[in-house]
């Protein structure tokens, strides 16, 4: 009897050594599996099925669930544009930002009566609710670090401040985007096209709804909260009077956020060149800072 006692004693044991190192093993070759990740692109993927709900996903080598991400909005007044004018922006990321998946999106545009705001905040959810549900298949984390340039420096801001959730988003890039749509350099504009612009997106005028106007204001959502943000302009710009950026600033710096802030002053509504390459070195380092 005690013979038979330490038999089954013996294969006991053995079997546990046998599961222990299949256990490692298998252990081992997931890892090697992740640690050897090639980096890969996917473009025009769908999040929606109306008209530019798509978007362009490049992954970097050796990604883990861990890796964060970038999502890239482009500008066009909220009526017209496309993600491939981001397309530089994602050649510089990749270079600067090596480590960092990347995602450039388009989203519904504005037209009169249809895909007025908050359309495309409500893409972005979407968007970001498509990219959870695949972070086990792309290997990324939902840690976001938003740019966005013009009108979707705009969205990137309105999005960052009002929909964070569970500080998801770790930072925000705005780069020539309106801040305050009921500053009196838009509302007591002269310029028919920026009154019609408003109204197209909004669907009313100021002097009708103030308070539609208000909403689609980062401005007006500053609090402590709010993720860090880094803002870009040019003081020649005809678009973005500076009282834009320099009150957001304000603003951020009375609430205690951490923020930088950059002005060209000889250029306008964007850049070439030498500040071009300055802008997308502050911005790496701006979010290698925040990682």
């Amino acid at each position: 009897m005690k013979n038979l006692i330490n038999k089954y004693t013996y294969l006991l044991a053995l079997l546990l050594v046998v599961i222990s190192i299949s256990s490692c093993t298998t252990s081992a070759t997931e890892s090697q599996l992740i640690e050897t990740l090639p980096a890969s692109q996917f473009l025009n993927q769908t999040y929606g099925t109306a008209v530019n709900q798509d978007y362009d996903i490049y992954l970097p080598a050796n990604r883990t669930t861990s890796t964060p991400v970038i999502v890239m909005l482009h500008g066009g007044f909220w009526t017209v544009g496309d993600k491939e004018e981001m397309n530089s922006f994602v050649t510089s990321a990749q270079q600067k930002l090596s480590d960092f998946a990347i995602v450039n999106t388009n989203y519904r545009l504005a037209t009169v009566g249809n895909n007025q705001f908050p359309t495309q905040l409500d893409d972005i959810d979407t968007l970001l609710n498509t990219l959870a549900s695949k972070v086990g298949d792309n290997q990324i984390s939902q840690n976001y670090y938003f740019i966005g340039v013009s009108a979707g420096g705009n969205l990137a801001l309105m999005y960052a401040y009002t929909r964070s959730v569970n500080n998801n988003i770790k930072a925000v890039v705005n780069i020539v985007g309106p801040t305050n749509l009921t500053d009196p350099a838009y509302t007591q504009s002269i310029d028919p096209n920026i009154q019609d612009i408003a109204a197209i997106i909004l669907g009313d005028t100021y002097a009708n709804n103030p308070t539609l106007y208000q909403n689609v204001s980062p401005l007006r959502f500053v609090n402590s909260s709010v993720p860090p943000t880094a803002q870009f302009f040019g003081g020649l710009d005809n678009l973005i009077p500076l009282s834009q950026g320099n009150d957001l600033k304000d603003a951020l710096d009375t609430a205690g956020v951490t923020n930088e802030y950059t002005l060209y002053s000889n250029e306008g509504h964007g850049w070439i060149g030498a500040n071009l390459t300055d802008t997308e070195n502050k911005i790496a380092n701006f979010f290698n800072s925040l990682k």
